[in-house]
């Protein structure tokens, strides 16, 4: 205790510190002490033993008296999550340059392992703010790893700075229309600043699945706008059907977080009736995102085809027992190559049956891994996807209708 005593006697006479500096530096001690307190009780017993160290706040040679903004500091936090729901928030502080110096000059100089000026910093003005929120409102929560909302105090300019964190809401969409892409598409001539060849709209297509379904939620939530997550995408004029693909909706900067998901659900499928339809909502972390998009799910599909000569039930019938369980080497279609990279990829059919629904056309149903492109392994894409319907009946063949059936996995994880 004498060493202790004595370190802390050096450290005020090379000069001022404010409790809360002086509390700090030897924080590891004692606990169920706040700095200050710490601080107060160190400077008490040198003044007793007959040291004259009276706390000057203003004149901390560390701080320089900031800790009497804590309360200002707590008030300004409140005005600004006004109008928002939240359970939990996190507080953050950018600190002056000169106090970051000042402190590491006073441990390195004494070594000292005292916490950071930063921590306590936060840990005030966080104590007080969930103080007068539960005055006022409603309890929250510190919350270091997913809080609802982050607070920066940046304490040179003076500014408060809050982040909402976006909220994740899951569920499974069915499309009914094939005119229709997944996400909104803009404008290729005019990159959606509007044109006479999208009459002005800035898009190439007039709605879009995201665009169906987002709307409700975003005016639930007062967010500020979405993203859309899909698991993979249907082409524009193929149907998903089934029990629905997994996505999210990324609703950013939420100021109401308690939603009614089956209201809400049954207000998007009345007003996306015959189009989309939506089923499964519930709010996830956002590390559902990275999982759904890193997923190599696998799919079913049907296709009705359509041959350029008559064949014989047999024949098809062969073509697909040699296409079952397949390792099919495809490049990068044609139709999507000028936005993706070009390269040559495997994926394995599965499973896959079909009959024909007339000697020119065959309804066939596939099982695939993910990542497989169904109109290409019919048509074959003049070589590029290996083998295909088209070359094992040696007969020109093309997709008239894809609908998706399934997108297989599990894409909560520890969620579900």
């Amino acid at each position: 205790m004498s060493a202790l005593l004595e370190k802390a006697r050096q450290i005020l006479t090379e000069g001022d510190l404010c409790d809360h500096c002086l509390g700090r530096a030897f924080s590891h001690l004692g606990s169920g002490l706040r700095n200050a307190q710490r601080g107060k009780a160190l400077r008490i017993v040198l003044n007793m033993e007959g040291s004259l160290f009276p706390e000057n706040e203003q004149n901390c040679r560390i701080c320089r008296g900031i800790f009497s903004q804590v309360p200002q500091w707590a008030e300004r936090a409140v005005a600004a999550v006004e109008g928002i729901e939240f359970r939990t928030y996190l507080m953050g502080t950018r600190v002056p340059p000169s106090i970051e110096s000042a402190e590491l000059a006073l441990k390195a100089h004494h070594e000292l392992r005292g916490e950071p000026f930063k921590q306590e910093f936060n840990r005030e003005v966080g104590r007080l703010f969930g103080a007068l929120l539960a005055e006022r409102r409603h309890p929250v929560a510190v919350d270091f790893l997913d809080p609802e909302i982050v607070l920066l105090m940046d304490l040179e300019k003076s500014e408060l700075y809050l982040q909402i964190t976006p909220l994740f809401i899951y569920g499974r969409y069915k499309k009914f229309v094939r005119t229709i892409p997944q996400t909104r598409w803009p404008c290729r001539e005019c990159r959606g600043r509007g044109c006479a060849r999208c009459h002005f709209t800035g898009k190439m297509y007039q709605e879009s699945v995201e665009e169906l379904i987002s709307p409700p939620l975003l005016r639930a939530t007062r967010g500020t706008g979405t993203a859309f997550h899909g698991a993979g995408r249907e082409d524009i004029d193929a149907l998903m059907l089934g029990t629905g693909r997994p996505f999210v909706i990324e609703i950013k900067e939420p100021k109401v977080r308690t939603l009614d998901l089956i209201k809400l659900q049954e207000e998007i499928n009345a007003s996306a009736a015959g189009k989309v339809e939506v089923s499964e909502l519930r709010f996830v972390k956002g590390s559902v995102v990275e999982r759904l998009k890193s997923i190599e799910a696998e799919k079913v599909y049907e296709a009705r085809v359509r041959f350029a000569e008559p064949i014989r039930p047999e024949q098809l019938q062969e073509a697909l027992e040699r296409l079952r369980g397949a390792t099919i080497e495809q490049r990068t279609p044609t139709r999507v190559v000028h936005r993706r990279a070009d390269l040559v990829r495997t994926r394995r059919v599965l499973e896959i049956s079909g009959e024909l629904l007339s000697p020119t056309e065959a309804l066939i149903r596939v099982h695939c891994e993910g990542g497989l492109y169904i109109k290409e392994l019919v048509s074959g894409d003049g070589g590029r996807t290996r083998p295909s319907v088209s070359e094992l009946l040696r007969i020109p063949s093309e997709v008239m209708e894809l609908n998706v059936l399934e997108v297989l996995g599990d894409f909560l994880g520890s969620e579900s």
